[in-house]
């Protein structure tokens, strides 16, 4: 009697013993998961804002975006520069390398909005981000998104040039050195009309981020346009 008291008692012992294990099992699974779903919505973020950067830290300050042939004082570059530099630091890895080269192409494009004469770009910003994958593994992940941008862009463009007239074929479309030259001298002199421009497109980029001192950091980020998506 007595041993089969035991027996059921071990049973029921038993038993309550699995349930307690399944149930810390389930829990931690569980919380697994939330903490995952957590990382998850934190990159996402960092993509969306690192591309919102991408698109806006070059563009200058709204008195110099209403025509191209404003001048930019050299106290309002140099604070472009750095601004730059700031925002970049904010989301890529000093470890890999992209840091320095996001730096390097960003403060390429103010450069390159200070000095021309012929266009500048009033804005540029994201209009979509559609998330392919992100995958997660500990303290590294990868994700492939395809980001949706557009421009609002002033050109300065001439007046009454006719191409056709500086070309030796039509159907070679050749052009003597002269003729180039000649072209490229009545470009400069013609009067010019200032033209708005909204180009757009989508690039499907692939990203790999670490985690530094508990922050993800993007370590690597190549992109192309999607087939008949480009500006």
């Amino acid at each position: 009697m007595n041993k089969k008291l035991v027996t059921k008692e071990s049973i029921l012992i038993s038993l309550a013993v699995l349930l307690i294990a399944v149930i810390a099992i389930m829990s931690l699974t569980g919380l697994q998961d939330k903490n995952k779903n957590d990382e998850i919505i934190k990159i996402k973020q960092l993509i969306s804002d690192v591309e919102n950067m991408e698109a806006s830290v070059y563009i200058l300050p709204e008195a110099y975006t209403t025509s191209p042939d404003i001048d930019v004082p050299s106290d309002v570059a140099d604070a472009m520069y750095k601004r730059v530099v700031s925002e970049a630091e904010k989301y890529y890895s000093a470890k890999s390398g992209i840091l320095a080269d996001r730096i390097q192409v960003l403060q390429m494009a103010v450069k390159a909005e200070i000095e021309s004469k012929d266009y500048r770009d009033k804005n540029h910003f994201v209009k979509k981000i559609n998330f392919i994958s992100v995958d997660v593994s500990g303290d590294t992940a990868t994700v492939i998104a395809d980001v949706t941008k557009q421009s609002t862009t002033l050109g300065l463009v001439p007046e009454g040039i006719d191409i056709s007239k500086y070309k030796t074929s039509d159907k070679k479309e050749e052009m003597k050195p002269e003729m180039k030259a000649k072209l490229q001298e009545d470009i400069k002199n013609a009067p010019k009309k200032l033209v708005t421009f909204t180009p757009g497109g989508t690039m499907r980029f692939y990203y790999n981020l670490a985690k530094e001192d508990g922050v993800w950091k993007i370590t690597s980020r190549k992109g192309d346009y999607l087939p008949g998506q480009g500006p």
